[in-house]
């Protein structure tokens, strides 16, 4: 049975894609991730310079036998809160998965909520609303099954017994379309003792050669109160380099849920897994009003 395992001199010494770090016959193991930072400069007077979430995953594959395949994934994030260094498990999950009936999951992470915002080609920006806990499209411990039918699949959710989703993709001649519907029943709302919340995002790219376009649409309504966001992308590759833009507008019942933004931004890939940035974003909000921010960054992937 041959056996690969590579040295962890050569991990720590950050050689590019030394992605596997152990393999067999059956069973692979994969180091990942990325470190990022950027340059925020905020209204032109204010400039901070930051990690931009840095993170790892350890991922782990094993083939069983007639054609089942088991595997499990844990990604562990960076994040200064208050000015304390902190080391958090952002997703951790293990599944099986079969050609013929599907993958089941489970385990802590984001449903298919999160590949629909198809109009976000940025690094720093974007309106995520859908991702909210209360209504249970946030990251989440859950039971998730996916099942692919050609160029279509469908995806349930299961994370207790009054929180579920259900969704689904469809990819023709270079279109790609989706939607996802979180509910949330009988949770603690504050005008009322008990509310059903719910969640749903549609998302829509096309893809021409060095051109993708993409839309988005959101709806939340959590304790009574609705939200909804409408964006619209675009991204033109130009050999290792990049453009791109957006535009979001968030409408609420609450003015703090009134707003739009803008973003125009440029990354260049220096080598292979290498890339910089640079982006700006214009926003304006009911409440907090107006705010103009550029972001230089660069992120190194293994």
């Amino acid at each position: 049975m041959k056996k690969t395992i590579l040295a962890t001199a050569i991990l720590l010494a950050g050689a590019a894609n030394a992605a596997e770090v152990y393999s067999d016959d059956t069973t692979t193991i994969s180091l990942g991730g990325s470190f990022r930072g950027h340059v925020v400069i905020d209204n032109s007077d204010d400039v901070n310079f930051e990690d931009a979430g840095s993170r790892f995953d350890i991922k782990a594959a094993k083939t069983l036998d007639n054609g089942l395949k088991a595997f499990g994934q844990m990604e562990i994030k960076y994040k200064d809160v208050s000015g304390l260094d902190t080391l958090y498990i952002n997703n951790a999950f293990l599944g099986f998965e079969h050609d013929v009936y599907g993958k089941l999951v489970l385990g802590k992470k984001l449903g298919l909520n999160d590949d629909l915002v198809m109009n976000d080609f940025s690094y720093e920006n974007g309106i995520y609303n859908h991702q909210n806990a209360a209504a249970g499209s946030d990251t989440q411990d859950q039971l998730e099954y996916t099942k692919s039918f050609g160029s279509a699949s469908v995806v349930v959710g299961l994370i207790n017994q009054d929180t579920y989703s259900i969704g689904g993709t469809y990819e023709v001649a270079g279109l790609t379309l989706g939607v996802a519907y979180n509910i949330a029943n009988d949770k603690v709302g504050t005008a009322t003792p008990l509310v059903d919340n719910s969640a749903i995002i549609v998302g829509a790219q096309y893809s021409l050669d060095a051109l993708t376009i993409g839309v988005q649409y959101q709806a939340l309504d959590v304790d009574n109160v609705d939200t909804s966001a409408y964006g619209i992308g675009a991204h033109y590759a130009l050999g290792q380099a990049g453009v791109y833009a957006m535009y979001d507008i968030l409408d609420g019942d609450a003015k703090a849920d009134e707003g739009s933004e803008i973003v125009i931004g440029a990354d260049y890939e220096i080598a292979k897994d290498v890339k910089t940035y640079v982006e700006f974003n214009s926003s304006d909000n009911d409440v907090t009003g107006s705010d103009d921010t550029l972001w230089l960054g660069a992120r190194v992937y293994f």
